[in-house]
This record gives C-alpha cells, structure tokens and sequence, in this order.
C-alpha cells in the first residue's frame, strides 16, 4: 500500500519526501508515475516499468554482489519506444544535488551497473541507458537506422534530458551539477555528449574514449583477419615476448627500471630486433614469418591504397591473437563486424574476408556517426564545462594516441594555458584497455566502486577531483593510481596531468611519494 498523498513531490517539504520513499512501488499511469511513494509527472515520451525500494543490504539484480549501504529507489523504464534506462534516486538526505550519466561501453545493450552503484552511493541521482537495444540481440544493427541514431548519440542526450527532468521532479530541486562517466564506448559517448550536446552535462570524466570509432574498428577487424591468416603464428605467450622485450628495452629511459615505459612513443623498440639469427640456435627469437606478423600488427594501419589510416601500436603494448569470429570460428560478434556486416551491407552473415578498408571505412559514416573528435567546444567552455581525460598507454584496443592528439587540438583551438583552465589528460603507464596491466590502475575513473582509488579524496580519485573543479576548486595537476591484489594495496605512483611528466625523486619506486611532476612538454 502506497503511504503518502499522490502530489508532485516539489510541493513537499523535504522531510515529507524523506518519508516518501519508505512507500511501495507502482508503474506508470497517464503522465505520471509513483517512484516509491511519490508521484511525479513525467516528461513526454518516458514510461516507468518499475519502481522499487532498495535497503541497505539488499541485493539488487543485475549487479555483481552489490550491496548498497544506504537506501535508495530504483527506478526501470523506457524512452520513446525502446530506449532502455535505469535511474537510482538517493534518499532526499543524501542526496549530494548532483547528477551522474553513467556510459556502456561496446555495443551498448546493457546498463552501467558498477558507475550506478558508485553514483548512488556518493550521493548522486545516476542514470544509465541501453542506447535503445538488447545485448542479448545480435542483430541489433541490421536494418535499424533509428537504432543507429540512438546508439550513435540520441539515447544518452534523451537520458540527460528526461532524467534529470525526473530528478528535478522527485526532488522538488533540479540538479546543480550533471557528471558524465564512462571508459571505452562509455568514453566515446561522454566525448559525444560533450561536443553536441554542451548543456547536458558539466564535467566529463571519459577514459580511453575512442574518438575516432570508425578507424579503431577497421583496424580491429583488420587486425582479426590478419590474425586468422596466421593462425597459431604467434600465440599470446609469443606477443607477450615482443612486449616485455619492448619494456626491457625503453623502460630504463625514464630514469628508473619499475616495469613501466613513461612515453611509449620514445621507444625505438622493433619486433625485428627479436629475429632469428641465420645457422644459430637462439631460444625465444623470431622466425621470418612472425617478424613480419608482428612488424605488420604493430606499423600504421594502410588501407588498400597506401593511406594511412592511424599511427599503429605503441611498444610495450600486449597484442591478442583473437581470430575473427563467426562464420571463421565460434564465439561472440564484435562491435566492428556488427558495423560493417549489420550497418554497412545489411547482412547478418557478412564475410569479413571481404573487407576492404578504402571502400568500407568510409561507409559507416553513411550508418551512423561514431566520430568523437570535434575540438570546437566552444559552447561547453563558455559555460564553464570541465572535462577530464585518462588513457592507458599500453590499451591494445582504443590506442591512446588520438586522445593526446584531441588534447592537442583542443590546445591549438583555445590556446595551451586556457585549455588547462578546461581540459586535463591523465596517461597511465602500463595501463590496458580502462584497467588491468598488473599496474598501478586504479584512480577513480570509470568502472564503479571497484575503479575508486585509496580514498575518496581528490589526490585519489578522478570523479571527486571533477566534482572540486566543477565547485571553483584547482584543476587536478596529478592523481595517485594504485594497484589493488585482493583487496590489498600495492604499489603506487602518481599519474600527471599532460603535459607534465613523472620524475622519481628517491625513495621505493613502489611509493607515490617518491615521484613528482615535472614540467616539460611530451612529444
């Protein structure tokens, strides 16, 4: 039974609404819905399936173990027809006047869970979209413009619209700050949300953002086929040879050996230095056919004219043999197969032998547009927007270079000194793709609860750092990252804000407080 007097929340008193939420759930009806409790009008084209109050303790579904310590309400729903969205509303007390987006990564179809959890629990209103389909739909894509659209760029404007309007609306008070989060896609569509719609959000927090979606996915699906060529050439036993013989090499250039090369770009490592000497006998060397495996991996991606297409694969950075997947071998599609096979031909059963790069490349653009590398923000800056950038230098999926060089072009665009009164990026040594590496990795970007790093303060964490500057705060000039093994911290080192550079001091190489930042322009 439902405990209160169904009226719009915002002409209650914030204690009344603290009682609200003790109430039970109801779908949608008419133009309005009861969020545990408490009617609200609802913008135009949203619908609530669900509604539930959510204990401390309890599980919630769909979540990895997650156990929330403070109550809250979980509200399930649609946009327009299909555009999935998930939305937790704090308790009024808790709740810090914030709005958090949280972004999905890949193809979309899901919920980001783990920045929902981390949101509501920091106090925010969070919210996440599907981008309008099912992960459990394989053929999303296929003859689906609109779904195009809202994948591309629709859905996460439509959520921070309608979201924030449900926000204002259960509150009686409209958010005073919006954060969007996200790594991989999740970064790509934070980048998106900057650059077209600049009044969604005030800070952008995007990690390995994939700024140029189109030629990262023509260089996957390359690199799969390149792979399936060569089948058991070189198995990841074998690339991890070619990586660590790149880090033996450049790591010591930065003045210190721990593991890690600081500017992978300064590295002059080659895979042809680790070639087999004719008429000797030499363990772990390299055969004719994988150098020129692995010097073809590693070199600019060409397409079939000789145009260059990127700047390749760093050194350092781990390569996966991944075969293509269906029809060559079993296992799960991949964003690049579903662009070109599903968006390009229309075909669920596409050959990716037949990709070409000159002729398909620029055929997406006539799908969708996934290009997230605009540097004409002028409207985001001019309302004082903040946004923040983190990169691994080792991520074997979303290379790292395009985001320096967007960082760069924001640069060129404002200037170098007003851009760092905007914009930061963070490059973490060692870091695969959003996390992982068996390196200091975790800084308080994007992932949820377990991304958070020592603490929750700014010289910790990224997201409490945006939320400093957003608040007339410093701009973040450096973070500590920390590796974690089974709940313990491990080593630790700072990650500078570009283009600063880390510089030991003295002292464990595995203790932060033995670096500094040291001014100097990278490459």
């Amino acid at each position: 039974m439902i405990r209160a007097i169904l009226v719009p929340i915002g002409l209650l008193p914030a204690a009344g609404a603290a009682l609200l939420l003790q109430g039970s759930a109801a779908p949608a009806s008419g133009s309005g819905a009861i969020l545990c409790g408490t009617r609200v009008e609802l913008p135009a084209d949203v619908r609530v399936t669900k509604a539930s109050p959510v204990a401390p303790g309890d599980g919630v579904p769909g979540t990895r173990n997650y156990r929330p310590t403070r109550g809250f309400c979980r509200v399930e729903g649609t946009i327009e027809r299909e555009i999935g969205f998930e939305l937790w509303l704090p308790l009024p007390e808790a709740w810090n006047r914030r709005f958090l987006g949280a972004g999905v990564g890949g193809q979309a179809g899901s919920f980001a869970m783990p920045d929902l959890a981390r949101g509501v629990e920091r106090g925010y209103a969070a919210a996440s979209t599907d981008t309008g389909h099912k992960a459990s739909d394989e053929t999303w894509l296929l003859g689906r413009p609109d779904r195009a659209a809202n994948y591309a760029e629709r859905a996460n404007h439509l959520l921070a619209v309608k979201a924030k309007a449900m926000t204002a609306a259960y509150f009686g008070l409209a958010p005073r700050k919006a954060i969007f989060i996200g790594c991989s896609g999740g970064g790509r569509q934070a980048m998106t949300e900057l650059q077209r719609y600049p009044e969604d959000y005030d800070g952008i927090l995007a990690g390995a953002p994939g700024v140029n979606t189109p030629a990262m996915s023509a260089r996957r699906l390359w690199e799969m086929i390149q792979h399936d060529r060569d089948k058991g050439l070189l198995d990841i036993a074998g690339w991890k040879r070619i990586a660590d013989a790149a880090i033996a090499r450049c790591d010591p250039r930065d003045g210190i050996a721990d593991g890690l090369i600081e500017d992978p770009r300064r590295c002059d490592f080659r895979p042809a230095q680790l070639a087999c000497t004719p008429g000797t006998s030499q363990a772990g060397c390299l055969t004719p056919r994988q150098v020129d495996l692995a010097e073809r991996i590693y070199a600019p991606l060409k397409d079939e004219h000789g145009r260059q297409i990127d700047s390749g694969i760093l050194p350092g950075t781990p390569i996966s043999p991944v075969a293509v997947p269906e029809p060559f071998t079993p296992g799960p599609k991949y964003l690049a197969t579903v662009l070109f096979g599903q968006g390009i031909y229309r075909d669920a059963n596409w050959d990716v032998r037949r990709f070409s790069i000159a002729r398909d490349l620029p055929a997406i653009d006539t799908v969708m547009n996934l290009h997230a590398d605009d540097p004409r923000i002028d409207r985001f800056v001019r309302r004082g927007g903040k946004l923040i950038l983190y990169h691994g230098w080792a991520d074997p999926l979303v290379a790292p270079v395009p985001t320096i060089d967007y960082y760069r072009a924001l640069g060129k665009r404002f200037g170098e000194t007003r851009t760092r009164g905007f914009a930061r990026l963070f490059l973490m040594p060692g870091m695969d793709h959003c996390r992982g590496g068996g390196v200091p990795d975790r800084f308080g970007g994007a992932g949820g609860l377990d991304g958070e790093g020592l603490s929750r303060d700014a010289g910790d964490d990224l997201l409490t750092a945006l939320e400093h500057w957003l608040d007339g705060g410093a701009a973040p000039a450096q973070v500590q990252t920390v590796e974690i093994k089974d709940g313990t911290p491990g080593r630790s080192r700072p990650a500078c804000a570009y283009p600063a550079r880390v510089r030991h001091v003295g002292g464990p190489i595995g203790h932060a407080t033995s670096y500094v930042c040291q001014a100097g322009e990278r490459r």
